[in-house]
């Protein structure tokens, strides 16, 4: 693994350097000092950089600046690096995996220094520049550099002190839109009250002299916020924040990306503030990978048959098990442990069906998901069609169909001239006349057995607007004009009736697709003249068609 790592980190840096990136690497640092009597002191600074992309190692020697509190400078330490390794790639979260790849790597500068008792105190600082160019939360970040600072108070305010101690490291990255929380807590070696607070870290070195031996004289500039991040929304999202009694820090991110973030710990004694400890550090936001993500996929509907098969898409680290539910209430043995199973229902109905993915090793990371399945006896469509009146030859087309409850059927019509549609009910425009042969296909997408294919009607079409009325027809079954009927266009309300010589009534209907076929009483009509009588509209409140007259039955 340490080979992979060097190989990562060697790789990536030429990467960088190949497309003449700024020298970078600072990614953040804390300052700590404690009281060792005889007015010694030990100093610790902690410096991190990143190995993948920066340029340049840690200072060796670092330069740490001692100031007054008129901002002059009173030493100068030339601290060399006690020991340095890898950041472990922690992160707070058990159900998250760890990445592979990290270069984050830590320096220690230990030293001591004797600094006799001074009015207003001491000021610590070490400087560097740069850090990474591609930090979302500030301006121009590759020209910004750092500054850590401790303040050791001065005898007027406090015999001795040594200031608080994080026990925690940040953790180098967090999962985008996703809750996390880590304890910023501090130990404090004389047991003072503790106070936590967001701060915002401050600037540095610069790019022309990004290694100030001695740093520079204080006071010292905040880095530039790139907007809409501030203090109090260092990372976006459900803002950073901190408990100040507890130092618990939690947020929820939102970007992926890098960011900066500060904290710090205020103590006092006796209700006066004494000093701060500041940790100034930089957090990937990134997509993690939990340890069990739950997937199950099943047919969105099963037609004519009620037996299911399922799919497991679970993923996650080794040893994955799985509890399968699947919701059939007529029985409590409804259950499998196998990784993809197939399960027999009792009968139609929808059914909620429950996956548990887990790792035994790590009961509190189980992940659920739910699915439902729909089942039918049959799945069957159907349509009608009906000529709109007087509408030059539009046709309204509806199609039902029986399928399982809780489903959304697609529709495929073909209407036989070339045309189309995707709707249930769609209206169509013929523009010739003839017949034609209508087809309907409709399905169930992620489905098993839910499709169903049409073919059976067929639509006349008479593009001839006026009304057609044969003066002969000749019933004799050899399909020729076998049936007195009215040809035109449809019609909204329409009456057709057909009289003897005598007046007496041999057929009446009032649909316009319905002929008179020369039969009284289920016997045919002997040859002769008959009368007719048509009333049509297109619509209730349109003019009415009338029309009357003879026609001839020839056998």
């Amino acid at each position: 693994m340490q080979k992979q790592f060097s190989r990562f980190c060697i790789l990536a840096v030429m990467c960088f350097l190949s497309v003449g990136a700024f020298a970078t690497h600072i990614v953040g640092g804390e300052l700590n000092y404690k009281y060792l009597g005889g007015n010694k002191y030990e100093i610790r600074v902690t410096i991190f950089r990143d190995a993948c992309v920066g340029q340049v190692g840690f200072d060796d020697p670092a330069s740490l600046g001692v100031f007054d509190v008129n901002n002059n400078l009173v030493l100068q330490k030339l601290m060399s690096a006690r020991d340095s390794g890898n950041v472990p790639p922690i992160i707070y979260d058990p159900c998250t995996d760890v990445p592979v790849f990290f270069c984050y790597k830590y320096c220690h500068y230990i030293d001591t220094v004797t600094l006799p008792p001074l009015a207003g105190g001491y000021q610590l600082v070490y400087q560097r520049c740069c850090r990474n160019q591609n930090i979302l939360n500030l301006i121009n970040p590759q020209n910004v550099g750092a500054t850590y600072t401790a303040f050791i108070p001065g005898p007027e305010v406090v015999a001795v002190n040594s200031n608080p101690i994080f026990q925690h490291p940040i953790p180098p990255f967090v999962c985008v839109n996703k809750p996390f929380t880590f304890d910023n807590s501090a130990i404090d070696p004389d047991g003072d009250s503790l106070v936590y607070e967001l701060f915002t870290p401050f600037d540095g070195a610069s790019a022309a002299a990004p290694m100030p031996q001695p740093p520079n004289n204080p006071p010292y500039v905040t880095v530039p916020w790139q907007s809409p991040y501030s203090t109090a929304n260092m990372l976006g999202g459900v803002a950073l924040t901190v408990n100040s009694s507890t130092g618990l820090v939690s947020a929820t991110p939102n970007t992926l990306g890098y960011f900066v973030v500060g904290l710090k710990v205020k103590e006092y004694r006796a209700g006066v503030l004494l000093s701060e400890t500041r940790r100034d550090y930089q957090i990937i936001v990134k997509d993690c990978p939990s340890v069990v993500v739950a997937a199950a996929q099943a047919p969105q509907a099963i037609c004519g048959t009620t037996n299911v098969s399922f799919t497991n898409n679970s993923t996650g680290s080794g040893g994955l098990g799985f509890n399968w539910y699947f919701g059939d209430p007529s029985t409590n043995a409804d259950t499998s442990h196998v990784t993809s199973p197939t399960y027999t229902y009792p009968g139609t109905g929808t059914y909620t069906v429950t996956l548990v993915a887990y790792v035994a090793s790590k009961p509190q990371c189980n992940d659920t998901v739910h699915t439902t399945v729909a089942i039918s006896n049959a799945f069957k469509g159907a349509f009608t069609f009906t000529p709109v009146p007087c509408s030059e030859n539009m046709v309204e087309f509806h199609g039902s169909v029986q399928a399982p409850p809780g489903t959304t059927p697609l529709w495929q019509w073909n209407f036989g001239d070339n045309g189309t549609d995707t709707i249930q009910d769609p209206m169509h425009h013929y523009t010739g006349q003839g017949t034609y042969i209508i087809t309907l296909v409709t399905y169930i997408p992620n489905s098993l057995g839910c499709y169903d294919t049409l073919q059976a009607q067929t639509i006349n079409v008479i593009t001839n607007p006026e009304l057609y009325i044969p003066n002969t027809f000749t019933p004799n079954n050899d399909g020729f004009n076998d049936v007195f009927r009215v040809r035109g266009p449809a019609f909204g309300v329409f009456y057709f009736a057909v009289y003897n010589r005598w007046g007496q009534m041999m057929f009446e209907t009032q649909d316009p697709s319905q002929g008179w076929d020369g039969m009284f009483n289920g016997k045919p009509c002997d040859p002769g003249v008959f009368g007719y009588y048509i009333k049509a509209r297109c619509s209730e409140n349109s003019d009415e068609i009338f029309k009357k007259g003879n026609v001839t039955l020839v056998r």
